[in-house]
């Protein structure tokens, strides 16, 4: 390889290189509502590392509100805690910490992953999906009825 070649050569690296790492720097990544089956995408949004998500329904049997909070690690949703008003047969025993507070129950630290939060979507029980204390982000009457919907990171 001549000289000429070599210096070309390191030039077309270093700026490969310096293209490479740009792209890693700006590190975007979307929450994305989506149909599970279908792919169908009804919303993205974007998502930094600690952003907080809130998804939140009125409960078909109890008639309250319940509400599940998630923090992005940058590759995962963290179910950080949830709150709602009884507590029954299906409840987590023996995660987190649990308290009273305002008649609600709260558990917090529950620290578990999910690739996805995921539900069967009904426009009778007002779905609420937040993101950084902004609970509209997503109109529920527009995501369509009893079918499967999820929010993933990307």
């Amino acid at each position: 390889m001549t000289r000429r070649q070599l210096l070309a050569f390191a030039g077309a690296a270093a700026a490969a290189g310096t293209l490479g790492l740009t792209g890693c720097g700006t590190g975007g990544h979307k929450l994305v509502c989506q149909h599970q089956r279908s792919g169908e995408v009804y919303g993205e949004f974007d998502i930094v590392t600690g952003s907080i998500i809130t998804h939140s329904w009125i409960h078909s049997i109890e008639l309250s509100r319940w509400t599940d909070t998630y923090r992005f690690d940058g590759e995962a949703l963290t179910l950080t805690s949830t709150e709602f008003e009884e507590y029954g047969a299906g409840m987590p025993l023996d995660e987190g910490d649990v308290r009273m507070e305002d008649g609600k129950v709260i558990i917090e630290n529950i620290d578990r992953d999910f690739e996805a939060i995921r539900w069967i979507h009904s426009h009778r029980v007002d779905y609420q999906i937040g993101l950084d204390n902004h609970d509209d982000l997503i109109a529920a009457g527009v995501l369509p009825d009893r079918e499967p919907i999820e929010l993933r990171p990307q």
